[in-house]
């Protein structure tokens, strides 16, 4: 048997997921979490994608590989083109009725006009429609023929199911091969005076084959006209019987156009129009019936009388005539449609790739941007601020170094690039940082303007001129204070070594108190008349060498070891 070919959805269903996946670990612009999750549901479905569709098409193989066997049997002999240039028709019907009537136990029948395949479930027709169009290399059946014993139907709910589940898998098979497949009716009427070898001359076809009028009651009147035309050339002495004959097509022509007709076009909704192609009547032999819904529908509108019920016995021919106005099929090969399914994947995946590129070069763009804004807001007094922004800017000249360096990836690919542009502004940024200017290493008050001579008690007012001394030590708050009080040499020296401790302390608490700052913040110190800036011999050095200094410290208590003299508060104020 030769090798099915058809649709490789199992591999687009690959090929999508590995566009998805490169995608997500490419240029999806989303958190890695959740590249992550959307990866591993991607490739869970892929994977039960796949279960199902080998299922399917196990299924398949399983529902076709008898029909498929016996129609290679049967054309081992014939032409090796007779595939394509024979019509390949799927006859559906009853099959412990006119199914079996027609076969026999044969699953193909070859005729000089259609092979005839035998389908007898409804749930198989799909199935084995896909197959032979593989089989026949794209090329799908050209017709699917129902076949109705009009004779055998004798409950109108029954026999309109059955119509109904037959429209149905015609709709499928339909869908699974990619074309309204065209659909022959042919009902078989029995007649008790056809002899059981009659050939196509004593029982011809009468219908309609190709475009069909849309009207029902019209097709039956063609249907019967037809019969009537052909009983011109009938001899004298059997008149008597075409005219019965003519009677029973045209009844069971209306019969059919009115029951089987409709069930087939009634898909329900979703279901795509029935493509009726072809309706046709012919006379077999056997014993019509009162019992059956034709035969009581002929009773009712030409009153004559009818047998018992007795069902068809013989080879029931299958209608060959009604194929005349059916063309094959053309050609439907699957790999043009799956390289254009994944072209158009491949061209989406692009799309989206270059939409997911945009936005991340305009992310890129702008936060460099912001960063440099931000940067350049900043008032230089805030120099932590600002170097705090400075490395982030460095982080960013950094990126877009790497990218010069080593090639943009695929996320900011795609021609949409633009951050490079950048790269000679943010140097040139980065360049232009100036430090601040360090901080004055000691802040000299006069001791005049805090406080009256020999006392430690600061004056109302005085604060105005420690002010400046405040802001200082707020803006360095990783410095510790130093305030040292001096004095000049008039007085006894004890004296002064304690007026100047206590006007050190005086200025201390009043800066710790206005600051907020813990006092264990600040250290004092008296010097007293030891360290004179000026001679103490004129009233201009004395004035000079009564004076408060306040000197910024690095905090260095962590550095310092159990040899550190108990009480000192700062590394050293020597």
């Amino acid at each position: 048997m030769r090798r099915l070919t058809g649709y490789p959805i199992r591999t687009l269903f690959v090929w999508f997921s590995a566009l998805v996946l490169f995608w997500l670990g490419a240029c999806s612009p989303w958190p890695a979490a959740w590249n992550t999750g959307i990866a591993i549901a991607v490739v869970l479905a892929d994977c039960i994608a796949l279960i199902v569709v080998t299922r399917r098409i196990r299924a398949q193989l399983a529902a076709s590989r008898q029909v498929l066997a016996s129609i290679d049997g049967a054309l081992q002999s014939l032409p090796g083109d007779t595939r394509r240039n024979t019509p390949l028709v799927l006859s559906v019907g009853e099959p412990t009725g006119v199914l079996t009537q027609a076969f026999g136990t044969d699953v193909v029948q070859i005729t000089d006009t259609a092979i005839w395949v035998r389908v007898d479930e409804p749930t198989r027709l799909k199935h084995i429609a896909d197959a032979l169009k593989r089989w026949r290399d794209g090329q799908g059946p050209d017709a699917v023929a129902y076949l109705v014993d009009a004779d055998s139907a004798v409950d109108d709910a029954a026999s309109t199911a059955s119509t109904r589940h037959w429209r149905t898998a015609v709709d499928e098979a339909s869908r699974a091969v990619g074309y309204a497949l065209p659909v022959c009716v042919a009902i078989y009427a029995g007649e008790a005076g056809i002899g059981s070898r009659a050939g196509p001359e004593a029982c011809p076809w009468f219908g309609v084959s190709g475009a069909l009028p849309p009207d029902r009651q019209a097709l039956a009147d063609q249907v019967a006209n037809t019969a009537c035309a052909h009983g011109r050339w009938v001899a004298s002495e059997d008149r008597l019987r075409w005219a019965n004959r003519v009677t029973r097509l045209d009844a069971s022509a209306r019969w059919a156009a009115e029951t089987v007709l409709p069930a087939l076009a009634d898909g329900g909704r979703g279901a795509r129009p029935i493509n009726l192609a072809g309706f046709g009547l012919t006379m077999a032999p056997g014993h019509p019936s009162s019992a059956s819904l034709v035969g009581r529908y002929a009773v009712a509108i030409t009153g004559l009388a009818l047998s018992a019920p007795s069902g068809m016995r013989t080879r029931l021919p299958l209608p060959d005539a009604l194929l005349r106005g059916i063309a094959l099929q053309p050609i439907r090969r699957a790999s043009p449609r799956a390289l254009a399914h994944a072209f158009v994947g491949l061209a989406a995946a692009f799309c989206a790739a270059a939409v997911a590129s945009a936005w991340q070069n305009r992310g890129l763009v702008t936060r460099v941007q912001s960063n440099m804004a931000r940067y350049q807001a900043i008032p230089a007094a805030r120099d932590a601020a600002r170097l705090d922004t400075l490395a982030t800017i460095k982080h960013d000249r950094d990126e877009l170094e790497r990218y010069a360096r080593m090639g943009v990836p695929p996320r900011l690919g795609l021609g949409f690039y633009r951050a490079g542009a950048l790269l000679p502004s943010v140097n040139t940024l980065i360049a232009s940082y100036q430090p601040p200017p360090p901080p004055p290493s000691m802040i000299e008050l006069d001791a005049l303007s805090l406080f009256n001579s020999g006392s430690a008690v600061l004056n109302p007012g005085s604060n105005r001129v420690m002010f400046g001394t405040l802001e200082m030590i707020k803006s360095h708050p990783n410095k510790r204070v130093l305030v040292a009080g001096h004095t000049d040499s008039v007085g006894k020296p004890a004296s002064n070594q304690k007026l100047s401790e206590a006007r050190a302390a005086s200025v201390r608490d009043w800066l710790a108190d206005t600051s907020g700052i813990a006092p264990s913040h600040f250290a004092i110190q008296g010097y007293g008349d030891t360290r004179p800036k000026a001679s103490n011999d004129t009233d201009a050095g004395r004035a000079a060498n009564r004076r408060v200094e306040i000197t910024l410290i690095p905090d260095c208590r962590d550095e310092q070891t159990t040899d550190s003299p108990p009480g000192q508060s700062a590394c050293s104020f020597e």
